[in-house]
């Protein structure tokens, strides 16, 4: 998971400025915390099975998907 925002990130720095963000678990989610610059802090979070599932190989379609949901709500926000 943070690879890929890590990746997500780099992909958007022209669009979007991260000023913190770190990613937190529980026992049934894992939550992804982040702020952008000059907005409040926001959270995606993710089920523990979801992300297991898109560290299966033939599980791409997940893994788009999860990419799309970051990538939408990272985009979203930087248009506010």
């Amino acid at each position: 998971m943070k690879d890929v925002f890590e990746r997500l990130c780099h992909e958007l720095k022209d669009t979007v400025v991260i000023e913190h963000w770190d990613l937190q678990e529980d026992d049934l989610a894992y939550h992804l915390c982040f702020q952008i610059a000059g907005q409040d802090k926001e959270t995606l979070s993710f089920t523990r099975g979801t992300l297991r599932t898109c560290g299966k190989a033939d599980q791409k379609a997940v893994r788009q998907r999860v990419e799309a949901a970051i990538r939408h709500r990272l985009l979203f926000l930087a248009k506010q």
